[in-house]
């Protein structure tokens, strides 16, 4: 039956000196700082913070630093205040400043000799000059092109700060503030008196912060003076006005913010590692930024987180379980420390009634419930109740605990289920079908189903009947529904998200931690998602809006199981295996910025041997390309991803323009290389993004892969000039072969035309012709016909001295008009010879320039003599006709030799009766000439012939053998 007990008096303790605690990531020498006192922090236009300390300068980009000392150029190691002026930083020391003259070496200017060595307390740009504050010399402008620091005159000796407006300088000093211009400095009366360590100008209002914990401001317009901050008890060293118009003001015993009405102090009892802070800083990304005297660096990791561990006095760091009571209070279940509760004014008290580990906690109405493994255990607000196995629990290990909306509580325990009745505060037996559902661990009633989460179960129960709906390998921890009816499971194995009926495994991240899924949190239109690797905002569509880390305030990044509560002022409770955690939901937009984080270039390699600083820095700023060899073409670059807020949250993706079709897979490494490329030339394109898709800017790089000597275009050039010079070394010996075989050819065709042409002249003075001739002038001189004998042998011998003078003749060429006048002597003395056997004329067309003209020497004879023996004689019954026409034509001269006779067919029948072998011959060998001299002469004669001439009536009528000659040739 169920037991009732008067509620101990609780035992509050620690409630004077607990305190909630902030969270700041620290930076020190293990990490890589030179020196643990960072006086001075400014941050250029590439995103690094530079850090000064007094063991030398920093250069951070968020994950590693890069040290300078007095053997990279700096002045000393002993760095009191850094500013960049138009993006050059300049180094304040003790004994002068140091000047960044080239990208990884400074120069610097000592204070002129009979000025004391004295700490540079600032840099300020005004008018075109640089001035030079010191606490103790005075206030100097510097020359760098002359190396030179400049006393001013009159300046007073201790300055902390300057600032400015158009046409004052305004100083915090030891004696007040003060102004200068014109050459001369002022008192500004408007402040009260003191030593003054700040002034800055907002909102064309001068803030001054003194050494007496006093904040004011000063209107430039009307001159009215507010005081807005007063603490006696903090000394301020400097104030800074963030972005979102708040003020925070250090000291050495920590630092104040202002923010609006709320005064916040941050120092050890509330997070600070050190409370001597000697500067603060916020970055282009919005986070603020603590030098401290000792410890280092501190990141500010914002208000939204912040938490609750035995370091502020807190009972345990191991929070299982907690909720929000009807008055406010929260309470907390630990492993270690029993049940707390927390006021809304910091005091905490132990409820000792509970001695055991409460494993969950839920409330109802005036009722609040608490199970552990030894029942079940209900509080009114007076006094306490305990329900056991007796009392209706299926088992006394209560496992899980959820109210329902008719206010009744579902209580799973490791042997069944049961529901507790909040009007008669009796436990009943759910439904009997449900009580053979064991180890549940979870609950989700939506409308009139409810969901039940068992150990690697779910089931589903609606109108009473139960359906075991997903079965898991893995153990369940967790479900939630989102407001799209969609079930959400987190196992030890992945967070599970149903589609289409079908749960699907959704990676939260590429990590094995983001696996084991500890709770999960509806909280508007978004899941909280705690796992072994942090906090998850992921919303409904499964996009993660924000991975909350280590860099977002969690003191540790692994959760506690089902410890998540989210209080009626949307503060999100959960625990970590460090302590625990409160999450303000309405400042998680400082999580979800815009700001985009910077890339840069920061080294290459080439075979892996590093480049010097000069190339990598000609690279950079695009001042001549990188050029590498084909054979050496194993190139890697080195990038910096620079993103303050979350450095390790950064992905990298890369497009090779000339060689990739896309941007690479985003990975997190932010180095580069190519092997093996082809020759050309590349422009390298690479960026970073957050784990929001915030992309940093494009940084571009180009680079040229030589060819190899074989591809360049000289040597092309060399190849063709080559292959050129053999072609023409070939086709010269080509071209003198054959000029040689064509002069050989053309002496063995002179030779083969001198023969032939003594053999033409032997065959124009044939013996038959001779003894015939001879025969005539005897038979003349025997019959007394001296006329026709003298006139018979004169002509003979006219022929025989031409025939003999063409011999001599230049390339056996005669003028036309000689060839012509030898070949009518010929006709003449055998028209006398066979007694007017035949007749004979020559036409010539009166164009035709015989004189001028040149033709082979007795080539005309062997046709005439032709058609006069084999023509002519055979006729018997008319008189024989040759007709010799030479005409003139558009590019050649054509010669005619036709006769009357009995044509070529009769001509052949009685060739062996006629005694005219000789003449036969004598025109085969004129046609071997021509023939010589168409090669010779590029076909210049062509004889076409001998053809018998028929007429209409199919009756022979002679015989016709006609010569084109070319005039080129005949020139």
């Amino acid at each position: 039956m169920m037991k009732v007990t008067l509620a101990f008096l609780s035992l509050f303790v620690l409630s004077t000196s607990f305190s909630q605690r902030y969270s700041f990531i620290n930076y020190s020498t293990s990490e890589g700082l030179p020196q643990s006192q960072v006086n001075t922090i400014v941050q250029d236009s590439e995103g690094y913070l530079w850090l000064g300390t007094f063991g030398g300068l920093a250069k951070f980009d968020g994950n590693k630093f890069e040290s300078f000392g007095k053997s990279d150029g700096l002045l000393n190691n002993r760095i009191t205040h850094l500013e960049i002026i138009e993006n050059e930083l300049i180094v304040g020391h003790d004994k002068g400043v140091s000047y960044q003259c080239t990208a990884d070496s400074f120069c610097s200017i000592s204070f002129p000799n009979n000025i004391a060595s004295r700490n540079i307390t600032d840099v300020h740009s005004f008018k075109n000059k640089i001035y030079i504050s010191t606490n103790g010399s005075g206030l100097f402008y510097i020359d760098i092109d002359k190396e030179k620091l400049t006393y001013i005159k009159d300046s007073p000796d201790r300055i902390r700060r300057l600032t400015s407006d158009n046409d004052k300088l305004y100083l915090a000093t030891r004696e007040g503030v003060l102004e200068y211009s014109a050459s001369k400095f002022k008192m500004v009366n408007s402040f009260a008196k003191g030593s003054y360590s700040s002034v800055l100008i907002k909102d064309n209002k001068l803030i001054a912060t003194s050494y007496d914990g006093l904040i004011q401001s000063l209107s430039l317009e009307d001159n009215k003076n507010e005081t807005i901050y007063k603490d006696e008890d903090n000394p301020f060293r400097n104030t800074i006005i963030d972005s979102k118009g708040n003020f925070w003001s250090n000291s050495k015993n920590g630092v104040v913010l202002l923010k609006g009405d709320e005064n916040i102090v941050f120092n050890e009892r509330t997070g600070l590692p050190i409370n001597d802070v000697s500067t603060v800083f916020e970055d282009r990304e919005n986070n603020i930024w603590f030098g401290t005297s000792g410890k280092g660096l501190l990141r500010y990791t914002g208000g939204m987180f912040t938490h609750y561990n035995k370091k502020n006095n807190f009972p345990s760091d191991l929070v299982i379980s907690l909720l929000e009571d009807k008055h406010g209070k929260m309470w907390f279940s630990t492993f270690d420390k029993g049940v707390f509760t927390l006021d809304k004014n910091g005091g905490i008290a132990k409820e000792s009634y509970i001695i055991n580990i409460v494993w969950n906690m839920t409330k109802s109405d005036n009722l609040i419930f608490l199970g552990n493994n030894f029942g079940l255990f209900v509080y009114d607000y007076n006094q306490w109740y305990s329900y056991y196995e007796e009392d209706g629990l299926p088992s006394n290990r209560v496992k899980g605990l959820q109210k329902r909306e008719n206010g009744d509580v579902l209580i799973g325990t490791s042997l069944g289920t049961a529901v507790f009745d909040v009007e008669e505060k009796v436990v009943k037996p759910y439904m009997e079908d449900v009580k053979s559902m064991v180890n549940v661990r979870d609950f989700i009633e939506f409308k009139d189903t409810l969901f039940f989460a068992s150990q690697n179960q779910i089931y589903k129960v609606f109108d009473n009947k139960s359906k075991l709906i997903h079965r898991f390998d893995a153990s369940i921890n967790c479900i939630e529904r989102d407001d799209n009816n969609t079930l959400w499971v987190g196992t030890e194995n992945g967070l599970f998200i149903e589609k289409n009926n079908k749960l699907i495994n959704y990676s939260l991240e590429n990590n094995g931690g983001a696996d084991y899924i500890n709770f999960i949190h509806k909280v508007d239109t978004v899941m909280f998602v705690g796992t072994n690797n942090g906090l998850y905002e992921v919303s409904f569509n499964t996009k993660v809006s924000h991975h909350y880390d280590i860099n977002s305030g969690l003191v540790d990044l692994e959760t506690n199981l089902n410890s998540s509560y989210l209080d009626t002022d949307n503060q999100l409770w959960f625990g970590t295996v460090a302590g625990l955690m409160k999450m303000d939901l309405s400042d998680r937009d400082k999580y979800k910025n815009n700001i985009p984080p910077k890339i840069q270039l920061t080294d290459i390699s080439v075979n892996f041997d590093r480049l010097s600083s000069e190339e990598i820095g000609n690279t950079i700023n695009n001042d001549k390309n990188l050029t590498v060899d084909y054979k050496n073409n194993n190139i890697s670059f080195e990038f910096d991803g620079i993103y303050l807020s979350n450095p390790k949250g950064l992905n990298y993706s890369y497009y090779l323009d000339g060689f990739s079709e896309d941007w690479s897979p985003y990975t997190d490494n932010p180095n580069v290389s190519f092997t093996n490329l082809p020759p050309g030339q590349y422009k390298l394109l690479f960026k970073a993004t957050t784990k929001q898709g915030v992309d940093s800017n494009i940084y571009e790089t180009y680079f040229e892969v030589l060819p190899p000597f074989y591809r360049t275009w000289w040597f092309y050039l060399l190849c063709f000039l080559l292959i050129s010079l053999i072609v023409i070394f070939l086709d010269r010996i080509r071209v003198q072969r054959l000029d040689r075989k064509n002069y050989q050819l053309k002496l063995e065709f002179q030779n083969k035309l001198t023969r032939l042409e003594q053999q033409s002249l032997n065959a124009s003075m044939n013996r038959h012709f001779i003894f015939n001739a001879l025969n005539s002038i005897q038979f003349y001189i025997n019959s007394s016909d001296k006329m026709s004998a003298n006139k018979y042998l004169s002509r003979f011998a006219k022929l025989i001295r031409k025939n003999l003078d063409s011999s001599h003749t230049e390339n056996g060429m005669v003028a036309l008009s000689d060839e012509l006048e030898r070949l009518e002597l010929y006709l003449e003395l055998e028209t006398m010879r066979f007694k007017n056997k035949f007749s004979y004329k020559i036409d010539i067309e009166k164009h035709v320039e015989v004189d001028l003209l040149k033709v082979p020497a007795m080539f005309l004879q062997p046709f005439v003599e032709n058609s006069i023996i084999h023509g002519i004689l055979p006729l018997k019954d008319k008189k024989g006709l040759i007709s010799i026409t030479i005409t003139d034509h558009l590019d050649h001269i054509r010669i005619e030799i036709m006769d009357n006779g009995v044509g070529i067919e009769n001509s052949v029948k009685n060739k062996k009766e006629i005694l005219g072998d000789h003449e036969s011959q004598g025109m085969l060998i004129t046609k071997g000439r021509i023939e010589l001299l168409q090669k010779i002469s590029a076909k210049s004669i062509e004889m076409i012939g001998p053809v018998q001439i028929n007429e209409d009536d199919s009756l022979i009528n002679g015989t016709l053998v006609t010569f084109k000659i070319i005039k080129q040739y005949l020139d």
